[in-house]
């Protein structure tokens, strides 16, 4: 079946949602409303996107999403777990991806769209891993399946033993390389960006893309609205995931589909990651 997404537009990852400090059910689905309203492409979730009470606290609010407009893509991932308040571990072995792969289709009461193997880089056998990920998608356990956090190495090893639907790998704008996405790029191969804004521990968006937020400034447009709508004309078969947890932020990021990009917003966005040393 396959992974598909429309051409523009960006994925709302709820992890902060969920887990920053202060989070709400009520917040969470305000603003999960909010970005399906606008159009948002798809929900991000993950096993580990948990509360100590509610192992499946993620899957719920992205299973929200569907009771507002049925068939919304819903991707999530397995291997990766919370065990405890400030707690996580890593178990990618085939038996714990099958138990959370189930676990998820019975939270969401249908089959993921789009399992990922959370922590590729930390699995120990990767090869069992990824042959259970093709036997539960051959099952119809979950519909398509992926790595998130891999390497070209590790994405090559997955592909010598299935076909790999989609790929979510960390790219913030002017911290990340581009080689994950440009391997994906030449092998067809979706790729879900994460954290293309840094995340709270970066430093500033404008700092990291000054010319870009410089022409923003001049448009009265947002510099992080005008970032995303460079980055889906420059990087084609790239979606970026976002992790809004304000209503007024989800919505200028989805607005990003929406704003023309012209070519000076082209070269500003070329030149601010050529100054940080990432070529597209």
């Amino acid at each position: 079946m396959g992974f598909t997404l429309p051409e523009r537009g960006v994925v709302l990852g709820v992890a902060s949602l969920v887990l920053k400090e202060g989070a709400t059910i009520e917040s969470a689905l305000a603003v999960v409303r909010a970005a399906v309203g606008a159009g948002v492409l798809a929900i991000d979730t993950a096993r580990a996107y948990a509360t100590v009470d509610d192992d499946a606290a993620g899957e719920r609010i992205a299973q929200a999403a569907r009771a507002q407009r049925p068939g919304i893509p819903i991707i999530t991932k397995a291997g990766h777990f919370r065990v405890a308040r400030a707690a996580w571990d890593v178990d990618g072995s085939a038996e714990r991806v099958r138990a959370d792969a189930l676990r998820s289709r019975e939270v969401l009461g249908a089959p993921p769209s789009l399992l990922l193997l959370h922590r590729a880089d930390r699995v120990d056998d990767l090869d069992a891993s990824v042959h259970e990920l093709a036997a539960l998608r051959e099952e119809g356990v979950v519909e398509a399946i992926g790595l998130s956090n891999a390497s070209i190495e590790l994405l090559d090893r997955a592909r010598a033993i299935t076909t790999i639907d989609a790929v979510e790998n960390r790219y913030a704008f002017g911290l990340d390389p581009a080689d994950e996405y440009r391997y994906c790029r030449e092998a067809g191969i979706p790729f879900l960006a994460y954290a293309p804004f840094g995340g709270p521990k970066a430093e500033p968006l404008a700092t990291r893309v000054p010319r870009v937020a410089a022409l923003a400034m001049s448009r009265g447009d947002s510099v992080h609205r005008s970032a995303l709508a460079a980055m889906l004309a420059a990087m084609p078969g790239a979606w970026p995931v976002i992790g809004s947890t304000r209503v007024e932020s989800v919505l200028d990021s989805i607005g990003a589909a929406d704003l023309a990009v012209d070519d000076s917003l082209r070269q500003a966005f070329a030149d601010d990651l050529a100054s940080r040393g990432v070529a597209l």
